[in-house]
């Protein structure tokens, strides 16, 4: 039985969403700043930062990101 993992971020499995956006929203000098130059809403950017709602595709490449999703073995025990 193959199941699946939540999604893992790369160029380093150490960076992850929430960081990429703290280091873009403090560049850029504030959310609404970040939101604009990744072309999203500000309440969409500050929902993802603080994990309420999922990264986008869009976002992601933008931050420069993606998805890969990892398949383990289940547990047999």
């Amino acid at each position: 039985m193959i199941t699946l993992t939540g999604p893992r971020l790369t160029p380093a499995p150490s960076v992850d969403v929430p960081d990429a956006l703290r280091a873009r929203i403090e560049d850029a000098g504030s959310a609404a700043a970040a939101a604009r130059a990744l072309s999203v809403s500000t309440s969409y950017l500050l929902d993802v930062r603080h994990g309420r709602r999922p990264a986008s595709a869009r976002l992601l490449e933008a931050l420069g990101l993606e998805r890969v999703v990892v398949a383990r073995e289940a547990d047999r025990g």
